[in-house]
């Protein structure tokens, strides 16, 4: 290993601490489920991971980009498979998309952001930049594929079986309040698929 140039100038400032950014990001969402959107202040972040407000600046412009980001990081990631079978690779990422995302604690945090993001543009932006448009990117990869495979109807935009797909999913756990087992979430998959099949 080649050693250091004792030429070389020491670094400047601090060290950065390992873990910062996981530490900011926890109690982000901490406060979140704790206080709700509104009442957090980047203070109150700062204090309780251990920081100063001039260090998540470093990283985030604002409270809306930090809190889109640590949503996204703490909720479980969903990203397209490719097996060679679009239908089955999209059945089994919803069961799990739905599974993985009733049993994270910070599921309830979703839902009070996305009223949130409905009266705060820069929240909104936020939101789908960081957190919705990458999942919905993967599921219409998924979709696509499917139907360019012919195992999904071509004549029904993609967004519209996305809705079909997942929209029953979310109903049963958040509406109806019915327990999201994955025979229950597997079956409700299978039916949706059907009823978008050629």
């Amino acid at each position: 290993m080649p050693s250091q140039d004792p030429a070389a100038p020491p670094p400047r400032g601090r060290p950065r601490r390992p873990g910062i950014d996981h530490d900011i990001l926890r109690a982000t969402l901490n406060i979140l489920a704790a206080q709700g959107y509104s009442a957090l202040s980047l203070e109150a972040v700062a204090k309780a991971a251990g920081v100063t407000r001039p260090t998540i600046y470093r990283r985030w412009p604002g409270k809306a980009a930090l809190v889109a980001h640590a949503l996204a990081a703490g909720l479980p990631p969903l990203a397209a498979p490719d097996t060679g079978d679009p239908l089955a690779d999209l059945r089994t990422v919803a069961t799990n998309f739905i599974t993985a995302f009733t049993e994270s604690p910070h599921a309830p945090v979703t839902f009070v952001l996305h009223a949130e993001a409905r009266h705060d543009p820069e929240l909104a932006n936020h939101l789908f930049a960081s957190y919705l448009a990458p999942r919905a990117a993967a599921v219409h990869t998924l979709i696509t594929r499917a139907q360019a495979t012919t195992q999904l109807r071509a004549d029904l935009a993609p967004d519209l079986i996305r809705d079909l797909i997942f929209g029953p999913l979310v109903y049963r756990w958040l509406v109806a309040g019915e327990p999201m087992t994955r025979a229950a979430a597997d079956q409700l998959v299978e039916l949706s698929c059907r009823a978008v099949a050629p």
